[in-house]
């Protein structure tokens, strides 16, 4: 997916600021669905206050981050729960290990979260256009 962005400064840094269309208002499905801007900071370069340059948004990498997000909890969630079953734990037991699971597969997120930011859907610039 390709965005037209307007280059503004911001704190002394320079970042592209892309205005949220109609159809991402009804999607909110990323975060260009649920503010009304986002700016995106840009890289060394060229660019200067009221430049437009045109950004990508990554789709792989928004698979495979929210893949490994909401996957990887649930998968260590059944893998608690069918432990706990293998060694013929009671329901309750076996509730208590799958909550484990789950809890561990949400500690990994967090402790891998710095890696997840770069598989996050962001947008990159991707050439300067000159108005």
């Amino acid at each position: 997916m390709k965005r037209e962005a307007t280059v503004i400064e911001v704190d002394g840094r320079l970042m592209a600021e892309v205005v949220r269309t109609e159809a991402c208002q009804q999607c909110r499905a990323c975060q260009f669905g649920q503010t009304a801007s986002v700016r995106v900071e840009l890289p060394e370069g060229d660019f200067h206050p009221g430049d437009t340059v045109e950004l990508t948004l990554e789709e792989g990498r928004f698979t495979r981050a929210s893949l490994l997000a909401y996957g990887l909890p649930v998968l260590l969630l059944f893998a608690g729960l069918l432990a706990a079953a293998f060694f013929g734990l009671t329901e309750v037991w076996q509730a208590v290990c799958a909550l484990a699971g789950l809890g561990i597969g949400l500690l990994i997120i967090k402790i891998l979260e710095p890696r997840l930011r770069q598989l996050r859907p962001g947008v990159r610039p991707c050439e300067k256009r000159e108005e």
